[in-house]
């Protein structure tokens, strides 16, 4: 009689490690999708590998086999809804620190901001330093808005780099006026000393041309002065 009450007990810890301890609202080994479906509801996902299929609950699982009812693992009712208030609240909490930290980040951000805007050293430091440093910063404190110090600073390097350029043209432009002037001479040295007339209306062809240029280098030169 012992003997066959612990064969009796193990059948049944047997038959709720296979389907758990809770099996309702009464979902049974052989059953379909649809039948399933119609007193669980629908999946809240599933698994497909080869024959077998997974249907996910918030209560648990239920597994298929070529299409019918395999196993069942799940949780009574009670014990899902307190764990979807526990994740419900674990999700809440988690919004509550991002929400936090994002303040944190925000007041830190705009107190930083304001302290490099009041830095003479730093807002007299070269265009490249300013660009550099605000979009490193942009990403320390995303969210803080530096959109104005930053267009300013790239305003002034488009300034200076505007300026650099009108300087390296003035440059060259004063260059190639002192290059014209110096062939000026050599063509009346050539003029001079050549009794060919092709050769000196070739000389004089060059020296209308040069002539042109440099009027219009002056007039450059002029406007750039202004």
């Amino acid at each position: 009689m012992k003997a066959l009450c612990v064969l009796v007990v193990s059948a049944v810890l047997g038959s709720l490690c296979a389907f758990g301890a809770d099996v309702s609202p009464g979902v049974v080994k052989g059953e379909t999708f649809e039948q399933v479906v119609q007193k669980l509801g629908v999946p809240k996902g599933k698994a497909q590998g080869g024959h077998r299929t997974t249907y996910y609950y918030d209560r648990g699982t239920v597994d298929f086999l070529t299409g019918r009812v395999e196993r069942v693992f799940l949780i009574t009712a009670q014990a899902a809804k307190e764990k979807i208030a526990e994740r419900e609240k674990a999700e809440e909490n988690s919004r509550r620190q991002a929400e936090a930290e994002r303040v944190r980040i925000m007041t830190a951000g705009k107190a930083q901001r304001e302290k490099m805007l009041g830095d003479k050293t730093f807002m007299t430091s070269s265009p490249v330093a300013q660009i550099a440093y605000w979009d490193d910063f942009k990403k320390q404190y995303p969210g803080v808005d530096v959109g104005a110090p930053l267009a300013d600073a790239k305003k002034a390097l488009a300034s200076a780099n505007e300026k650099d350029e009108k300087t390296e043209d003035f440059i060259s432009l004063n260059r190639r006026a002192a290059e014209i002037e110096g062939r000026f001479k050599q063509l009346d040295q050539d003029y001079a000393a050549s009794l060919a007339n092709w050769k000196r209306t070739e000389i004089d062809q060059e020296r209308a041309r040069l002539t042109e240029e440099l009027a219009g280098i002056k007039a450059r030169v002029a406007e750039m002065l202004k």
